[in-house]
């Protein structure tokens, strides 16, 4: 997969929620640069918002096989992982 901070064009179906919102140990990390980049993007579609002890998890529809993870803690940092939605979906 090759992002490149692009968003990539074409339409996205998100019909898939995942089962579990505790992909904090699972995925690979992603600047926070190119993570607010795809986050806002129009062709990436928001699945799903979680919130717990303060921290809000926002899960996005990246690609065929990958979401993008937000994790915002209470005081506003934001973190990006990509994480493989069969990890998720499981």
């Amino acid at each position: 997969m090759d992002l490149r901070g692009e968003c990539q064009n074409g339409t996205r179906i998100s019909g898939a929620t995942p089962s579990s919102a505790e992909p904090s140990a699972r995925g690979t990390p992603i600047s926070w640069e190119l993570g607010d980049h795809l986050s806002n993007c129009n062709d990436v579609p928001r699945v799903t918002e979680r919130s717990e002890s303060g921290r809000t998890k926002t899960i996005y529809d990246l690609t065929e096989e990958t979401y993008l993870v937000q994790t915002r803690t209470p005081v506003g940092r934001e973190r990006y992982r990509e994480v493989p939605k069969r990890d998720l979906d499981a």
